[in-house]
C-alpha cells in the first residue's frame, strides 16, 4: 500500500521511512512482604519511544513532485535536523500510519559514506514522548488556616539548629525564647552528652 503522505518531523519531509520501531514499556514495582513473596499495587507506563531510519536524497523518486531535484537537499535537511535537535524543543512526527506529538529527539546520527556520497543519506533517529505538567495556584479558604473547634489562629513556628544543640522556637503566644531540644535534654539526662 502506497503512503499518502511523506514522513516528517516538524514539517521537515523525508523521501522514505526505511524502518520504525515503536517501543511500549511498563514497570511493575515489587514490594517484599513478611510472608516471603512480593506484591505489586501499580503498573507504571513509561513514555513511548520510537526509533526510525529515515532516507533523504537530492534526487527524490517517491515525492519528486513535492521536492524536485536539488543538489543541496541532503545537506539542508541534515542541518535543519541538527538545528531541531539543538533547540531542545519537542517535535511532531508524522508517519504514514500515526502521528506522534510532544516528542523529544534523544539520538540523531548524521553520517556520509563513500557509496552514497553527498547525494543521499540514511538517518537513524530516536525520540521519546514528553509529558508536560502545569503548576496551578489556588486560594485556600480561611477555615483551613484555623485550629480546633474555636477556629483560632494556629500560630506559626520556626526552628533552626544551633551548633550547641539548642533550637530557637517562636510562637505567637509566648514570644521568642531559646530552649534546648527534647532530644538534647533526654540525652543529657541519661548521661549520653
Amino acid at each position: 500500500m502506497k503512503p499518502t503522505q511523506p514522513t516528517s518531523i516538524n514539517g521537515l519531509e523525508f523521501d522514505a521511512l526505511i524502518s520504525i520501531d515503536k517501543n511500549l514499556e511498563a514497570t511493575v514495582p515489587q514490594y517484599s512482604v513478611e510472608d516471603g513473596f512480593s506484591v505489586s499495587d501499580a503498573i507504571i507506563i513509561s513514555p513511548v519511544n520510537i526509533s526510525m531510519v529515515l532516507y533523504v536524497t537530492n534526487t527524490p523518486v517517491t515525492w519528486a513532485s513535492r521536492h524536485g531535484v536539488d543538489q543541496t537537499r541532503v545537506n539542508t535537511v541534515c542541518k535543519q535536523l541538527e538545528e531541531i535537535f539543538m533547540s531542545h524543543d519537542t517535535v511532531t512526527v508524522v508517519t504514514p500510519d500515526e502521528v506522534f506529538t510532544n516528542m523529544a529527539i534523544t539520538s540523531l546520527t548524521l553520517s556520509k559514506n563513500a557509496e552514497t556520497g553527498n547525494y543521499a543519506s540514511e538517518i537513524p533517529i530516536s525520540l521519546v514522548k514528553v509529558y508536560v505538567t502545569k503548576a496551578r495556584t489556588t486560594t485556600i479558604p480561611d477555615s483551613y488556616g484555623k485550629s480546633g473547634t474555636t477556629g483560632a489562629q494556629a500560630g506559626t513556628a520556626s526552628t533552626s539548629t544551633a551548633s550547641s544543640g539548642t533550637a530557637t522556637t517562636s510562637s505567637q503566644d509566648s514570644g521568642d525564647e531559646k530552649k534546648a531540644s527534647i532530644l538534647y535534654k533526654a540525652a543529657t539526662g541519661v548521661g549520653l552528652i
